[in-house]
């Protein structure tokens, strides 16, 4: 129908007026039905929610899985960040606005003391419960907007877990390859620093050039080097993580294991829903605010009434029905999917080749240290010189730090993955 904002207005405008004239000066013509009656019949055509789903993306987030493996490193370290004070914190900024919201609205249930999913779902749910509160349209949209609102927060506070565990976690990984390192640097030093006599003993008789010995002690000092940056980088990153868990952990070692959760709908694309939702919710509250009071179901003669007001033919209006427009806001829903899906994949394919540069960094680094200490038990064993030993030694310590770089590339990289997917923490953990 291509009529002008003017015509639909007063059209509109003619419509609320009508019900007063034809029952003063038109007994015979049918009574218009009660505006609650026809709340219900039109909510489709209006927008609003018959059958509120708030409900079902909480559970649907109630029930998310987590790729923590139970019993490992991994589990206990994000067990413990989400127990510390400083994720309750940022969680309790996090629900801020909707307890803002529910002093605004009295009608709102209040939500509990304490940042929790089940506290969101307790409120959704009372909510649901109180279907007589919300007899107009008007009610209706505002419900739409809390129960909007309540799943923005809930997703807030599953992102906020995510990012305190994944934060934690990469505290965590960065200790244990420290510590790795250390662990790599100790040995070699030692194997290393007890070449020096012989090989001294050997300069001075002539039998081996001082460069050997220069290349020894330049060796050993980039170890020892090495062994202190390590330790200290693993303090520093326990230090870390004991504050995130407010001393909670203890002697938590090893690294964790994760699993791949296959067809889990990444927070991004649950959170662009939330936020069309929100969104929409808002115009109708504002389009609605407008129409309190208007009966959305009309008798032929108000409908005669309002075509001839706004001159139209009246095709459609069988059913005797009226109801605004529906509205069709755009949101970029499919787009924040497709960023998602597109940064989940890229990481996906990064796992796959680190996983093949892994086994193949584990593979060299064990036939190198099968080499140096073979050479290692032909010295001792009085075949060989010490001299010898200096470069199996250096390429068994090389293979080895690139095995260390290559399983935790891995690691941080999977880790990553379930970030980006949102599955670091489990429903029933929020």
């Amino acid at each position: 129908m291509a009529r002008s904002s003017f015509h639909w207005v007063g059209g509109l405008a003619l419509v609320a007026l009508l019900p007063a004239c034809m029952k003063t000066y038109g007994a015979d013509a049918p009574a218009s039905q009660p505006y609650t009656a026809s709340v219900a019949a039109a909510a489709p055509a209006l927008g609003l929610r018959a059958q509120p789903d708030g409900a079902d993306l909480m559970t649907q987030l109630a029930q998310r899985p987590s790729a923590l493996v139970p019993g490992t490193p991994y589990a206990a370290v994000a067990a413990a960040v989400l127990q510390g004070s400083a994720f309750g914190a940022e969680a309790e900024l996090r629900l801020a606005p909707l307890r803002g919201e529910t002093e605004e609205l009295s009608w709102l249930p209040e939500l509990a003391r304490g940042a929790s999913l089940g506290a969101l779902r307790d409120m959704s749910a009372r909510i649901i419960a109180r279907p007589e509160r919300f007899d107009t349209s008007r009610k209706l949209a505002e419900r739409d907007l809390a129960q909007a609102q309540i799943e923005t927060a809930a997703l807030a506070l599953a992102e906020e877990a995510n990012v305190h565990v994944h934060e934690a976690l990469g505290q965590h990984l960065a200790g244990e390859e420290a510590r790795a390192r250390a662990a790599l640097y100790k040995a070699s030093y030692r194997d290393l620093a007890g070449l020096d006599w012989p090989i001294s003993q050997a300069v001075a008789s002539g039998e081996l050039m001082s460069s050997e010995l220069a290349q020894l002690r330049a060796e050993v000092a980039d170890v020892r080097r090495g062994l202190a940056q390590a330790r200290e980088a693993e303090a520093d990153a326990r230090r870390e993580l004991v504050a995130m868990a407010d001393g909670r952990l203890g002697g938590v070692a090893g690294a964790g294991a994760l699993r791949e959760m296959v067809g889990a709908v990444p927070l991004p694309l649950m959170q662009a829903q939330a936020a069309r939702a929100e969104q929409e919710a808002r115009q109708r509250l504002g389009t609605h605010a407008h129409m309190e009071g208007l009966q959305l179901r009309r008798s032929a003669e108000e409908l005669d009434a309002l075509e001839e007001a706004a001159g139209y033919a009246g095709e459609g209006a069988e059913a005797g029905d009226w109801g605004a427009p529906s509205l069709q806001v755009q949101w970029p829903e499919r787009a924040a999917g497709s960023e998602a899906e597109m940064q989940i994949g890229g990481l996906a394919r990064d796992r796959d080749r680190l996983r093949s540069e892994a086994a193949a960094a584990a593979a060299q680094a064990s036939a190198a240290a099968e080499v140096a200490a073979l050479a290692l038990r032909d010295y001792r064993a009085g075949r060989g010189h010490a001299a010898q030993l200096l470069g199996p030694l250096e390429r068994a310590l090389d293979a080895q730090e690139a095995e260390i770089t290559s399983r935790f590339a891995l690691a941080r990289t999977e880790l990553d993955l379930a970030f980006l997917q949102g599955t670091l923490v489990a429903g029933s953990d929020l």
